[in-house]
């Protein structure tokens, strides 16, 4: 016959606990540590990103890798902001991006899609993608903000030359300013509305952001 009071179970449930709680360590003792470590990570990651790609925008140029020097520090900020610093990267650069940088998912399907992936993959962006049965070309300008992220209609179709006997049809071109691109990560961090600032205010966001350094210096990850 059972009983209501079942003390056995009773110290396997509080066994069960503790060893799920040891493993969700915390490693800031306040929220205070965790702001000021928080700042200072990112602090150094933003100031690295402009040194490398102010040096890759000098003579001989290098605009691939800033580009991809972009790329990487969108990754970061997205992985501190979704607490996942393991799985998904694509996704949650994208996510940062429409919620810091303000960018359309369009836009960021674009860069995504003509830049990141293939630059990742082949060392530099295919000449054309069809992306919403549209034949897109693309362009990077070091500093001409007022056509960043633009995507320009061709008055006439365009093509591109492959060989003698080969030839593809453009609609479109997809324009990127790498200067204005690492502006506005930096403005993503650092506006009132910025990650840093919602970082300060949502208790939600430490505890993402501290899953993700965890994440981040795991040897085993």
């Amino acid at each position: 016959m059972q009983t209501g009071f079942q003390p056995v179970k009773i110290i396997q449930a509080l066994v069960r606990h503790l060893s799920v709680s040891s493993k969700i360590m915390k490693i800031f003792n306040e929220q205070k540590e965790l702001i000021k470590f928080a700042k200072t990570f990112i602090d150094a990651r933003i100031d690295a990103l402009e040194k490398d790609v102010h040096h890759c925008l000098s003579e001989p140029y290098a605009p691939f890798p800033a580009i991809l020097l972009c790329f990487a520090t969108i990754d970061l900020l997205g992985a501190l902001s979704e607490g996942n610093a393991v799985n998904e990267p694509t996704k949650r650069s994208k996510q940062y991006m429409q919620k810091y940088m303000y960018y359309t998912q369009e836009q960021t399907d674009l860069l995504m899609g003509i830049f990141r992936h293939k630059i990742v993959h082949l060392g530099q962006p295919k000449q054309i993608i069809e992306n919403n049965d549209r034949k897109i070309s693309w362009s990077y300008h070091h500093s001409n903000p007022e056509i960043h992220l633009e995507l320009i209609k061709f008055t006439n179709t365009k093509y591109f030359e492959v060989t003698s006997q080969y030839r593809i049809e453009v609609d479109y071109e997809f324009n990127i300013c790498i200067s204005e691109f690492v502006k506005d990560i930096k403005n993503s961090v650092y506006e009132p509305e910025g990650y840093i600032h919602s970082l300060k205010k949502d208790t939600n966001l430490q505890d993402k952001f501290e899953k993700a350094i965890k994440d981040y210096y795991d040897p085993k990850k």
